[in-house]
């Protein structure tokens, strides 16, 4: 691991940095461990090197949890070391909103002996090493070993994308898993690897043989979407940071994004009654979702109360705007995210279940007024299952998008359903959810 690690100190983080002071918060306010540069004033935060946490994330048995330099920690993530097993976090990693990292969990006897043949042990706990994004709503149940090796500045580390599970596996540097995969107890994932999307990778053949099914060998465009996320992330801690330290507050509830950053410069907040973004702006650090930057609601801000569950985290600080219609219902643990230079557009009367992923990019189609990739959109009526995810896609209106399925590259049609536990991507049923 690059630089050194700080453990994390206090019952509420929200601030972790390198060689730590610890500095009392406003009343209200999280703790926050700040590091001071050579020769830098008391309370002077090295932006260059800061991790962030954000409030809503919980950090059980903080002394056991470690973070590398210009780390990310996003809303509602929990970090969960065990009584004897801990969890370290790599340089210039992140672990997005709604993650799950447990450090240690029961294991059958045989798995037991999967994981010793793999080299881990209970009290190994989960590490990562540099430049390991784990992606919204992931997880990693230990012991597991993440971005194992010495790095390598021409691999781009590991990426767990969204609603993936590395469960007691050793994921060596420069690998990969599709959104909804999972790799088993024992298994190691070899350099160079990537997880299929929905696919559950249960032996080491598996993992190594392509034909099997499972896996593909990693592309070069993978690795520069990877080294993409790795950047922007480490620019949301920096901000971050900067921003809780002039305005702790800001980094509560509904409230502006940090900008500072060339994908986001400015910071803008969210705005209810139009989803123009022409109503109303908003800022209530005392809101139980965390709704950040250019996110504009059709509806006002006590009808969202009224629609809204809790654990959500609509986050326009990377790209953006978003423009939301009206919201029948959202479930915890909704996310909606971005990617630099993107937006997103839902409609009307929206159904939201529990754990949904909605990830704006541009879609394989290009939008013939602007020349550019056509932005992920969903139609009005679209009702989107419990842990579901639609990435780079448009779902027209009246679609269906099943439990734990995901869309992603595709166009649905008007009224089309996408079965529970189904990849559709590229406009065709791919496979199932295997797990």
């Amino acid at each position: 691991m690059r630089g050194r690690s700080q453990r994390l100190l206090g019952g509420s983080v929200l601030v972790a940095c390198l060689t730590a002071t610890v500095v009392t918060a406003p009343a209200g306010a999280a703790e926050r461990v700040v590091e001071r540069a050579p020769g830098a004033t008391p309370g002077e935060v090295a932006l260059e090197e800061a991790s962030f946490v954000d409030p809503t994330a919980q950090v059980r048995r903080p002394g056991s949890v470690e973070l590398g330099e210009r780390v990310y920690v996003g809303p509602f993530a929990q970090l969960v070391p065990g009584l004897r097993a801990g969890i370290a976090i790599g340089a210039e990693s992140n672990v997005q909103d709604s993650v799950r990292v447990e450090a240690w969990v029961p294991r059958r006897s045989g798995e037991e002996r999967a994981l010793a043949a793999a080299g881990l042990r209970p009290r190994d706990g989960v590490r990562t090493g540099e430049r390991v994004i784990l992606a919204h709503g992931s997880a990693v149940r230990g012991p597991a070993r993440l971005g194992a090796g010495e790095a390598d500045p021409a691999d781009s580390g590991v990426f767990v994308s969204f609603g993936a599970l590395v469960d007691g596996a050793v994921l060596e540097r420069d690998t990969g898993l599709s959104a909804l995969s999972r790799v088993g107890p024992g298994v190691v994932l070899r350099s160079g690897t990537l997880v299929l999307p929905g696919k559950d990778v249960r032996t080491q053949g598996e993992a190594d043989d392509p034909a099997l099914g499972k896996v593909r060998p990693l592309v070069e465009a993978d690795r520069l979407f990877n080294a993409a996320v790795v950047e922007v992330n480490v620019g949301l801690a920096r901000e971050y940071t900067r921003l809780a330290a002039e305005e702790p507050d800001a980094v509560r509830g509904i409230n502006v994004d940090p900008g500072g950053n060339v994908f986001d410069v400015s910071r803008d907040a969210p705005t209810v009654e139009s989803a123009l973004c022409t109503g109303p702006e908003v800022r209530e650090p005392r809101f139980r979702n965390r709704v950040i930057g250019d996110v504009c609601f059709e509806d006002d801000l006590r009808t969202l109360s009224q629609r809204m569950g809790s654990r959500i985290s609509l986050r326009a600080d990377e790209g953006g705007p978003f423009s939301v219609g009206t919201v029948r219902s959202m479930g915890n643990g909704t996310i909606f995210h971005a990617l630099e230079g993107s937006d997103l557009s839902i409609g009307n009367r929206v159904t939201y279940g529990e754990r949904v992923v909605v990830h704006g990019g541009g879609r394989p189609a290009v939008d013939p007024t602007t020349g550019v990739a056509a932005p992920t959109t969903i139609g009005n009526d679209v009702h989107l299952g419990d842990g579901s995810v639609v990435f780079r896609s448009l779902v027209r209106n009246d679609a269906v998008v099943g439990e734990r399925s995901v869309v992603v590259g595709s166009e649905l049609a008007v009224g089309q359903v996408v079965p529970d536990r189904t990849v559709y991507a590229n406009d065709e049923v791919f496979g199932p959810v295997e797990w």
